[in-house]
């Protein structure tokens, strides 16, 4: 069931199936060798995995239980809009519920990207009674839904991370913290090595001492960037790397730039890259997606559902979800303004994952009193048994994921999981030679 924000829309009950996704033998149909030898071997142990349900179990999950999503339909660069399609993972994790028999009510609410509005939603969806909160947006504007959170005693989590200071006293970030991010990226840009910044809005990593740095505003076109970019690309002794901080957006105009200057180095990109707004962006601005572009994240894409170990077959049964909830004509998007299956290709595991915890933490409880929801998320571990697509998750710190942060690189192949595939896929790994 998801009823968007003062307007109801009620999903009629799902028939209780038992379905089992077999992850290996399903997500390798159709998928050729030179698809599968492009993406670099895992060092997880390839041992024999039970098959994991698409349904979730409804084991004292209490009944009516509902939870609060804030997305930001629009918003200034880099405060939330980016993630609103991916945000839609959260309707996998209703429907895969109702798969297992019980509902779970999503009511979204638009917070429009700004304090006020951030405010505004947190304060509307707890004043509803909502039993946990998802607040799916990013950028500054967070800090407000935070606290309103807080102050409604109303457990929240972050699946895209959030501002150093945020995360911790009944909230938590799913996404890696600022510090690990920017080590990593500092880190895949090699200590020796002469780096050019391309700041289009998201300042210097720290750590990070470039040779030179471009400055652009968020919607400066590429034209700009690449008159300011090349003298660096081309000059003696030219960069060896760069890095693009920024909206996502704001970074694929300035990769489309870089591109079309001829860079032939490596371009590393801030994490925001990562959102659905990142690729269509690169097209509209010129740039081509089949460039080697890397990036910093956790390995939850699409591709680790190849893998044969329990991570690999619970990204292939979140992915076997996917499609199953793009197969239901009733299910809508999370505003209830379109149907799933039009965002199916960019929903993803953070949002699902931020829903089957606090699903889980109720179970726990026995209760779906906003107070015991929280007390039981606190401290609780969960994985991919207990139905999470992505990484392992410890909500007994404040940034939740239990796994560090990774180079992550770009490829347009297509693994054919999805009704659609996504324009880009972002792989842990080498990156292709």
């Amino acid at each position: 069931m998801i009823r968007p924000g003062r307007r109801a829309a009620q999903h009629p009950r799902t028939a209780r199936r038992t379905t089992m996704l077999v992850g290996g033998a399903v997500a390798l149909l159709g998928v050729s060798g030179a698809l599968v030898s492009l993406l670099p071997p895992q060092s997880a142990p390839m041992t024999e995995v039970a098959a994991l349900p698409v349904g979730f179990s409804c084991a004292r999950v209490p009944e009516q239980l509902t939870l609060g999503v804030v997305v930001s339909l629009s918003s200034a660069p880099g405060e939330g809009a980016e993630w609103k399609d991916a945000a839609n993972g959260a309707v996998v994790a209703a429907h895969r519920s109702a798969m297992g028999g019980c509902e779970i009510g999503l009511v979204a609410v638009d917070d429009h990207g700004t304090p006020e509005g951030a405010r505004a939603a947190v304060e509307e969806l707890t004043g509803q009674g909502v039993s946990g909160l998802v607040l799916a947006t990013h950028g500054t504007h967070t800090a407000a839904a935070v606290d309103a959170a807080r102050a409604a005693g109303t457990a929240a989590v972050l699946p895209y991370g959030g501002g150093p200071d945020l995360p911790g006293d009944g909230v938590w970030s799913l996404g890696p913290d600022t510090a690990s991010a920017d080590a990593a990226l500092v880190e895949e840009a090699g200590g020796g090595a002469r780096v050019l910044l391309v700041d289009t809005g998201g300042g210097t990593p720290t750590g990070l001492s470039p040779a030179a740095t471009v400055t652009a505003d968020p919607g400066a076109t590429a034209d700009v960037i690449v008159s300011a970019a090349r003298p660096h690309l081309e000059g003696e002794p030219a960069v060896e790397r760069v890095v693009v901080s920024g909206p996502a957006a704001a970074q694929a105009t300035a990769v489309a730039a870089l591109q079309a200057a001829g860079a032939s180095v490596p371009i590393l990109l801030t994490p925001d890259a990562l959102s659905p707004a990142f690729a269509p962006a690169l097209a509209a601005a010129g740039g081509t997606l089949s460039g080697a572009l890397t990036t910093i994240g956790t390995d939850s894409g699409d591709a680790v559902a190849l893998r044969g170990d329990e991570r690999g077959r619970a990204a292939s049964a979140f992915r076997g979800a996917v499609r199953m909830t793009a197969d239901d004509a009733a299910r809508t998007t999370l505003l209830g303004d379109r149907a799933f299956r039009d965002l199916a290709a960019v929903a993803d595991a953070p949002s699902h994952d931020a829903v089957v915890a606090l699903v889980r933490a109720a179970a726990v409880a026995g209760s779906r009193e906003p107070a015991a929801v929280a007390a039981a998320l606190r401290g609780s571990t969960i994985g991919p048994a207990d139905g999470l697509a992505g990484p392992p998750l410890d909500f007994g710190a404040a940034h939740a994921l239990d796994v560090p942060a990774l180079p992550l690189h770009s490829s347009p192949q297509r693994l054919g999981l999805r009704p659609a595939d996504p324009p880009l896929l972002w792989f842990a790994g080498q990156p292709r030679l």
